[in-house]
């Protein structure tokens, strides 16, 4: 059991660390670093960024076991809330799993954009705006509706010795609800477990639309506009895996929930989610190639290995006026921030 508990707190320290500095890069790259005429994705990256990092932060500050006793749900935490107390770590743990959930909608969200500006001009930044704040407001309830699911401690503590014996939680720091029927508790598992699956299916449809609209217009394209479209498609492959982390999470929860309990299913729960605020930030710095540029520009400055001159020319240039890029389709040209943002 020390063992367990060792190594998913050694994930959860990790991952989240490693998370947090990702999403500050990409955060960075976005507001400081990103063409204009890539300004109205830029938001929906700004978005990304913020909701992964604080994903990343609040998590580092948990880092929870969820234990599933009947209809009793209970967490023990092992991250610095511990030092305020278990109420506290309700409250980070609230604030954590509405940014999860957010984070899922986002991912949807970024495959909507790309299909609708293969028909459509990109829209406005404060369009984006409005529609990520209505995307956010399930996600907000969530947060402070679970708040009133935070019940007595000790009670959850005898809940638990008495059902688990030899799980020697009697050192612990344990939050929880006593009774997930409750609407508080119940609203907040409706809204993390059942969207996954339409939401999968949704960036799976969107997906093959994206792909088979690229592909039918494929013989119009330029060899170097065929090549961005070439790790379009790689990084909307990357991406569509992403929520696996989000239905491994799900599936376990379940488990422990309805049919067995194990620590490392607990353990799983929370760090499962943990791999989708992490992995995003990576495809960002990966598949934008001005971001990839800059990042590489970073280590080569960092281990004192010389640039090369037409990287940072094309930086130079990239950051002035957009330029076009043939692509066939409905009028024949597509502005570089379709193209770009295409790219992700």
């Amino acid at each position: 059991m020390v063992l367990i508990d060792s190594i998913f707190i050694g994930i959860h320290t990790v991952l989240s660390t490693v998370g947090c500095v990702a999403n500050l890069l990409v955060f960075y790259l976005a507001v400081f670093k990103s063409p204009k005429a890539i300004a109205s994705y830029t938001t929906l990256i700004i978005n990304v960024a913020i909701t992964d990092f604080l994903c990343c932060f609040t998590d580092f500050f948990i880092q929870q076991r969820h234990i599933p006793a009947g209809f009793t749900l209970a967490y023990t935490s092992h991250g610095f809330c511990t030092k305020v107390g278990p109420h506290f770590c309700f409250l980070i743990y609230s604030i954590n799993i509405h940014f999860i959930a957010h984070g899922l909608w986002s991912l949807l969200l970024g495959f909507a954009y790309r299909y609708y500006i293969l028909f459509h001009p990109s829209p406005s930044r404060r369009t984006l705006i409005f529609v990520l704040m209505i995307v956010y407001t399930p996600s907000f309830l969530q947060m402070f509706i679970f708040l009133w699911a935070d019940d007595d401690p000790n009670e959850l503590l005898a809940i638990l010795m008495k059902k688990f014996p030899d799980y020697h939680l009697e050192n612990e720091t344990v939050s929880g609800t006593i009774n997930i029927i409750n609407f508080p508790a119940l609203y907040t598992i409706i809204h993390m477990a059942v969207p996954i699956g339409p939401v999968y299916v949704c960036i799976g449809i969107l997906r093959k639309k994206i792909i088979n609209k690229l592909m039918k217009n494929s013989g119009d394209m330029s060899a170097k506009t065929r090549e961005l479209h070439s790790q379009l498609l790689r990084a909307l492959t990357y991406q569509a895996m992403i929520p696996a982390f989000y239905s491994i999470s799900i599936t376990s929860y379940t488990i422990g929930q309805f049919f067995y309990n194990h620590p490392i299913f607990e353990y799983t729960t929370l760090t499962g989610f943990l791999f989708m605020p992490v992995l995003s930030p990576i495809s960002s710095m990966v598949f934008i190639q001005i971001y990839r540029k800059r990042v590489t520009i970073w280590i080569y400055k960092l281990i004192r290995k010389d640039i090369p001159k037409e990287w940072l020319m094309n930086l130079n240039s990239t950051t002035g006026k957009g330029h076009s890029a043939q692509v066939g389709g409905r009028s024949g040209q597509i502005s570089q921030e379709n193209t770009s943002a295409r790219k992700i």
